[in-house]
């Protein structure tokens, strides 16, 4: 083996090399940092696209002197990173560590490596990408502030690794200036794709005979974040590998390659050829008219904001195998274009999101409703990438308000407990200095839209919606001071406005007709003054119970106060008495979500609540009993009319197929959940969880699962029974242990049966169909009362079985 003199180093004992105990950042709570910050000396401010630098390899050389007997590699790779020890490829993890806001705090993971180390010559290698760290300028970057971030500059690295060996003793190989550094084949920018040439490979540069000589020594850089803390949500990882349904050849050198859904990841190629020849592949959710892969002009020129390429490498290769590691893209379609023929080619997809458990399932006779929560879940599943995102094709952004509107159906059916937790440290980093929240997070800063209360002030829902279904107070506690700094911020806003929210919000976003205006700009006509003000209400009291919760009496009192007032405002302002009818001064005729916020909200004066609640019902009957609603509206409609009274009005806007409605989106082959009630455009994503959230609906009212205390430390089953349903049913993974609940009815009887996991108390109330006459129930259930078409059970722990006849 050749190794350079200034890499290889015998570990028996820690040197005093390895001992340095000066550290780059701050401890990490999983062990303490003795490791520096290195990479390259460059300019922080990322090149335009295309002459980004390439993406770099380092290694570090050593050797093992005694048995290992335990070996843990801990490393944070910024913005993404893949390493191996000896060849080995350390962990099965990809996009990693999720993104964060850099400068504030960045995210390690660790690995138990002993299987991957050998008594004498060893080696690591790691290979950085760019990520969010660093994006190239251009349109995409521009209009989201990225590549004017704080936190712009080349990849970094933190590494060590901690040995244990047989006699007891340690050692720990760190990064720092004895490491080795070189260019690698891959140019990346995660907006726009990446490119490797096959040519420029170092094959048998991650093993320890491997001969870096030549390499440049890697110098150690200041620490670009403020704390390193170990991550604590589940990696991203491939998930599933699939070909491609269908083919279409386009010219001798193009083909457009269908795999049948929209999902997102990458591909992965296999191809053999002459070398130098290039294979660019082009990834769409769309199809132009004349067959090629449509490209977003809005976020980049055509052609360039979803484009990996492959160079293909030297003689005696034979069949190359390749997929980008830094890059994700949103697809169905896949254009391929080679440069020169080929020997032979083969492509299949590659999925890839945040490893999240699946802990809820839906059932139900209506495969209408089934195949809704089968896109719902796969748009969730899509959008999660380290962060909730919009979607994986157009903006690629944690989007707040997106997050918290979907985060009841992704709690319902994954496990998303560590990601939100996560997320939400990453959203209170993005807080400005004076209190300011963003709509975006992680924010760059140089996206000039914040506090909007309907997207900034999600803070306070997503940790509070958070809390119900995990009962983690951690959650509340950790991010208390940002919220409290924020909605007091707010509270002196609207003082000098008097006492309203006056400033932008997005409003009720991509209501029916939206997608047809002039630009994509998804705004409601009803103007969004509103619901901002409407979601101010509702945050102002839900941090008034936060506050209470944690013991914070004044902050409650203060907060309560905030959101009277800001009622009394709300309904002097858009509540028009006499026609029972809340609007805006905004001629936009009724609309829905202006009402249904206030219903919602508990903003309606109880002497007018049944005839705003009236005009609701009436609008939609109008409508042939269909929406018309935005993302805001459309989460709150159908528990609405549920919890009035009018599940069965509920139920025939749920599986109703002509649009606007989820059954058009069925009609029209989707198969994932869309950023509209239609895709007029091809700038609208397909890929959007943000209208899906009728899946709250599915689990919580139409099986009837509900948290009647944080953590599921109390459950409610209430379901509803819709005519023309035959059974419907769900199950969830509480922190407790599952909930179930099943309905089915035939031949004039209603069975209900429902579990309960051990320690939960639990509150059922058995529906009474027209006509029913009686309830048996097992000896576990206690009948509490008969109210509201409902006999309401107790029951602890156990199944137990309901029978209306």
């Amino acid at each position: 083996m050749v190794v350079s003199a200034a890499a290889a180093v015998v570990i028996g004992v820690v040197s005093p090399a390895l001992a340095d105990t000066s550290s780059a950042t701050a401890a990490s709570a999983e062990n303490d940092w003795t490791a520096k910050w290195i990479g390259r000396d460059t300019p922080q401010v990322a090149p335009e696209l295309g002459k980004q630098n390439p993406a770099p390899l380092l290694r570090r050389a050593f050797a093992l002197g005694k048995r290992v007997k335990q070996a843990r590699f801990t490393i944070v790779g910024l913005g993404y990173y893949e390493a191996w020890i000896n060849g080995h490829r350390v962990g099965d993890q990809v996009l990693d560590p999720p993104p964060s806001a850099y400068d504030q705090t960045a995210y390690s993971r660790s690995f138990d490596v002993t299987k991957s180390l050998r008594g004498g010559d060893n080696a690591i290698a790691v290979t950085l990408g760019r990520g969010y760290l660093s994006t190239p300028e251009t349109t995409p970057t521009t209009l989201f502030g990225l590549s004017k971030a704080p936190w712009t500059q080349e990849p970094r690295l933190l590494a060590q690794l901690d040995i244990v060996f047989g006699d007891g003793t340690r050692s720990r190989v760190v990064s720092d200036g004895t490491w080795r550094i070189t260019d690698g084949p891959t140019r990346d920018a995660l907006y726009f794709g990446e490119s490797y040439d096959a040519r420029l490979a170092r094959p048998g540069w991650t093993n320890a005979s491997y001969d870096d000589s030549a390499w440049e020594t890697a110098r150690v850089q200041p620490a670009p974040t403020k704390q390193v803390v170990p991550a604590d949500m589940p990696p991203v990882k491939v998930t599933e590998t699939f070909g491609p349904a269908g083919v279409t050849r386009l010219t001798t050198n193009t083909r457009v390659y269908d795999f049948g859904r929209t999902t997102a990841g990458w591909a992965r190629i296999k191809v053999s050829g002459a070398p130098g020849t290039t294979v660019t592949l082009v990834y769409g959710e769309q199809l132009n008219d004349d067959g090629t892969v449509f490209q977003s002009a809005m976020l980049g020129p055509a052609a360039v904001t979803h484009r990996d390429s492959y160079i293909l490498g030297g003689k005696g290769r034979g069949t190359q195998t390749w997929e980008p590691s830094f890059t994700r893209h949103g697809f169905r379609y896949v254009e391929v274009t080679t440069s020169a023929p080929l020997t032979s080619f083969g492509i299949e997809a590659r999925v890839a999101h945040t490893a999240v458990a699946s802990t809820g399932r839906f059932d139900s006779a209506s495969p209408l409703l089934n195949r809704i929560n089968a896109i719902q879940r796969a748009s969730l599943l899509d959008n999660m990438w380290g962060i909730p995102t919009d979607t994986p094709w157009r903006d690629r952004q944690g989007w707040t308000a997106d997050a918290y509107l979907y985060l009841d159906s992704a709690a319902l059916n994954f496990d998303v407990e560590g990601l939100y937790r996560q997320w939400l440290r990453t959203f209170r980093d993005s807080q400005r200095a004076d209190g300011s929240l963003p709509v975006i997070a992680p924010n760059p800063g140089g996206f000039p839209l914040w506090n909007d209360p309907s997207w900034s002030g999600t803070l306070i829902s997503s940790a509070w919606t958070h809390y119900q279904y995990y009962g983690d107070t951690g959650v509340l506690s950790d991010n208390y001071p940002a919220m409290a700094r924020w909605l007091d911020l707010m509270r002196t806003t609207i003082a000098g406005t008097d006492g309203l929210y006056t400033g932008f919000s997005f409003g009720d976003w991509s209501p029916p007709g939206a997608e047809n205006a002039a630009t994509v700009a998804l705004r409601p006509p009803e103007g969004s003054l509103l619901t901002a003000n409407a979601d101010l209400y509702h945050e102002a009291r839900l941090l008034a119970r936060i506050a209470r919760e944690l013991g914070h009496s004044g902050d409650a009192a203060r907060f309560d106060t905030m959101a009277d007032a800001l009622a009394e405002k709300f309904n002097e302002t858009f509540l028009d008495a006499d026609a029972g009818v809340y609007h805006t001064p905004v001629e936009a005729g009724y609309r829905q979500t202006s009402n249904l916020v206030a219903l919602a909200y508990g903003l309606v004066p109880e002497e007018h609540r049944d005839a705003v609640f009236a005009n609701l019902v009436k609008d939609i009957t109008d409508r042939g009993d269909h929406l018309n609603t935005g993302a805001i509206g459309t989460k709150l409609l159908l528990p609405v009319l549920t919890e009035n009274g009018r599940a069965d009005l509920a139920y025939k806007i749920a599986t109703q197929t002509s649009y606007p409605s989820w059954g058009y989106w069925v009609k029209q082959s989707a198969t994932t959940s869309w950023e509209t009630w239609s895709m007029t455009k091809k700038d609208l994503s397909m890929n959007h969880p943000f209208l899906g959230t009728v899946d709250d609906w599915f689990y919580q009212h139409l099986a009837g699962i509900q948290a009647a205390a944080p953590g599921y430390g109390k459950v409610l089953i209430a379901p509803v029974v819709p005519d023309g349903l035959r059974y419907a049913s769900a199950q969830v993974a509480t922190p407790r242990g599952e909930v179930s609940a099943g309905w089915r009815q035939e031949k004039g009887r209603l069975t209900l049966r429902v579990k309960v996991p051990a320690g939960t108390p639990a509150e059922v109330c058995v529906p009474l169909p027209d006509g029913a006459r009686s309830v048996t129930a097992d000896r576990g259930a206690t009948r509490v009362e008969r109210k509201d078409g409902h006999v309401v059970y107790r029951v602890q722990a156990g199944t137990h079985v309901f029978r209306v006849s």
